[in-house]
């Protein structure tokens, strides 16, 4: 049996309300102005007897964590107009997507995290915020950018990369910080794909301009590609940068002795 406790709104959950219902009236007029539904059609997972208010409160919660409008699950007309909705359909293969969704997000709340010692005195809990942070998908930056360099390459990789941030920035979705496209280049790096590692290190160094270990990041693909010259410029900013970069001095010492016989 499914109790109501399993979607009872939490603070955040009406704060996301709050939000969305806010983007909603801003971007779509009269969206918000319309009726809403006096009671549900078709539940499979939310307990039957929900009230109206408990039910805005979850859908809105739903479209803000993924940044989503309505027709996302539900098949209709006119998404601004819940008259040409047919809330009862499950034409929509995104509908039964979120009922698992829901269906895994009580599993987890209710059984595994009652097995995590402290969980009882704690208010910690899952919600659809927690992974999608106002994604369609879950995914991570490193995900979508592989999932691109793989397809189409790493420029087009990069591109995305500058279209995500442009976006996402700020907003807790993505990590953004120099540590995942490190990650990154070193990923390409132990595939010996160099030259792509060579770009992400420098879109690197572009967005972290201020940072010591991108340069040296930089300066290591550099150098393991035979551009010795390079990776001395890259080696000396990270050791300007950070004084105490024992990698970068070492290595620029290296490279003198190299440079010297070339």
């Amino acid at each position: 049996m499914i109790h109501a406790k399993s979607f009872k709104c939490s603070n955040s959950l009406w704060v996301a309300t709050i939000i969305a219902a806010a983007i909603l009236s801003a971007f779509s007029p009269g969206y918000s102005q319309v009726p809403w539904p006096e009671k549900m059609q078709n539940p499979k997972v939310l307990p039957k007897f929900t009230t109206t208010d408990e039910l805005r409160a979850t859908m809105f919660g739903f479209s803000a964590a993924l940044g989503v409008n309505c027709v996302h699950c539900h098949v209709a007309e006119n998404w601004r107009d819940f008259s040409t909705y047919d809330f009862a359909s499950d034409a929509n293969k995104n509908k039964i997507s979120a009922r698992t969704m829901m269906q895994m997000v009580r599993e987890i709340n209710e059984k595994q995290l009652t097995k995590i010692t402290g969980h009882k005195t704690s208010s910690l809990s899952v919600e659809c915020m927690t992974c999608h942070q106002g994604k369609e998908k879950p995914t991570t930056l490193l995900q979508e950018m592989n999932a691109v360099i793989e397809k189409d390459g790493v420029r087009a990789a990069i591109k995305k990369y500058r279209a995500l941030r442009q976006k996402h920035y700020g907003g807790g979705g993505y990590d953004f910080s120099e540590n995942s496209l490190n990650r990154l280049g070193y990923q390409l790096l132990g595939k010996e794909q160099l030259k792509d590692a060579i770009a992400i290190f420098q879109l690197n160094v572009e967005m972290n301009p201020a940072s010591a270990n991108p340069y040296d990041s930089l300066a290591e693909a550099y150098r393991k590609n035979g551009q010795n010259w390079l990776a001395f410029i890259n080696y000396s900013k990270a050791l300007e940068l950070n004084p105490r970069n024992k990698n970068a001095e070492k290595m620029l010492n290296e490279l003198k002795g190299v440079l010297n016989n070339e």
